[in-house]
């Protein structure tokens, strides 16, 4: 009687056990078919962060700084005022070369009119000369017929030299100014030119005492504090920009064997979750693994070894319409799948550059200076003029 119930009970177990395995099997036959035809043409890693560039503030000559006109999480536009440094000395500076400037406009001003006082000297001594000469000639025909005294003819032979040395002395004297003018014009003189420069460079310090925004971007690690000395090529804040945004995705060197620059990434951050999904591109694979770069890298060569799957940077592009869509900062964590169904080509093929970064805010620091340094010189020669009247 034992048995007999026994053996529906071993029955009911084989059934269950059956069925378990025949769940088991489609499930895996599910996934290796999914795997197949989908799962492996795609690579996954959740070591992924946003990256961005950070631009430092840093001044370009020294100074107190009189004002912070911008702090953390500001956000400020290209050109934009970020700090103010005390502008005292680069005032007298630029105040002292611009009156050297007009000493040596006035120089060469008078230089210029020296010059021309010597030509028109030069002119009447050659006419001295020319009459001179006509005069010798005349009465020592003269002398020849004995038509006139010895007295007579030696004057006018000695007026006829003196007229030679009178011209060559004319000559040395013009000579030696347009040496001094160096040039037609008061502007062209290396003295002027000179000062030019100095002025110039007064002009672009005085300018360097205010600080602005290379780009545009929210402002982050502001360091500096009010009536703090600044000095050259020390950071004072940074600016993050808001456009150029990327991705840079740490993956296994075993999943970068079908990875290709210009594949197409479905990112994911956690900050707004799957919700919204960016799609990005594959830029390029990095030129070497995050350990090679760390500040004591792995010495691999020394005491005993143990293998260990080496990531490999990716970097990837993000659009521009989506990050104003969705704005994302530099650190976030990111989810990124790429797609790797156009896998052909080698995955470190070398591409030319393509991401070129440049600001035109340094390029005003010499803006109105050239105006300046017109002006002074306008302004001086007339005065010049006006007192030579």
């Amino acid at each position: 009687m034992e048995e007999t119930k026994e053996q529906p009970s071993n029955g009911g177990r084989k059934t269950v056990v059956l069925r378990i395995a025949a769940v088991f099997i489609i499930a895996g036959a599910a996934w290796g078919g999914w795997w197949w035809t989908t799962g492996r043409f795609y690579e996954f890693t959740d070591d992924a962060y946003v990256a961005g560039n950070l631009v430092s503030i840093t001044p370009q000559a020294a100074g107190t700084v009189t004002a912070i006109l911008a702090d953390n999480t500001d956000f400020v536009k290209e050109g934009d005022p970020l700090i103010r440094l005390d502008d005292t000395d680069a005032k007298i500076a630029l105040e002292k070369a611009s009156n050297e400037l007009a000493v040596a406009v006035s120089q060469a001003g008078n230089a210029l009119e020296g010059v021309k006082t010597r030509v028109s000297r030069l002119a009447m001594r050659e006419a001295d000369l020319e009459k001179a000469k006509s005069d010798y000639g005349r009465r020592k025909q003269l002398f020849a017929e004995h038509a006139i005294t010895q007295e007579a003819f030696d004057h006018s032979r000695i007026e006829y030299e003196n007229a030679q040395v009178a011209v060559t002395a004319a000559r040395h004297e013009l000579a030696e100014a347009q040496i001094a003018a160096a040039g037609n014009r008061a502007e062209d003189n290396p003295h002027v030119a000179l000062a030019k420069t100095k002025v110039r460079e007064a002009f672009v310090a005085l300018r360097r005492m205010n600080l602005r925004a290379p780009v545009s971007g929210f402002v982050a690690r502001r360091a500096v504090q009010l009536g703090e000395r600044a000095i050259p090529g020390k950071p004072l804040m940074a600016v993050v920009p808001v456009d150029g945004m990327s991705a840079e995705a740490n993956f296994k060197e075993n999943q970068l064997k079908h990875m290709r620059a210009g594949q197409p990434v479905e990112i994911v951050s956690d900050i707004y979750g799957k919700g919204v999904r960016f799609h990005g591109t594959v830029v390029g694979i990095g030129a070497g693994t995050g350990s090679v770069f760390s500040v004591l890298p792995a010495q691999n060569a020394t005491g005993n070894w143990i293998k260990v799957v080496q990531r490999v940077p990716v970097k990837i592009s993000i659009p521009a319409d989506e990050l104003k869509k969705n704005p994302l900062v530099v650190g976030l964590s990111l989810a990124v799948t790429v797609d790797i169904h156009e896998s052909g080509g080698n995955p470190l093929q070398p591409g030319t550059a393509k991401h070129a970064l440049s600001t035109a805010v340094y390029d005003a620091d010499q803006a109105g200076a050239d105006e300046l340094i017109a002006g002074i010189i306008a302004t001086n020669l007339k005065t010049a003029q006006e007192a030579r009247r």
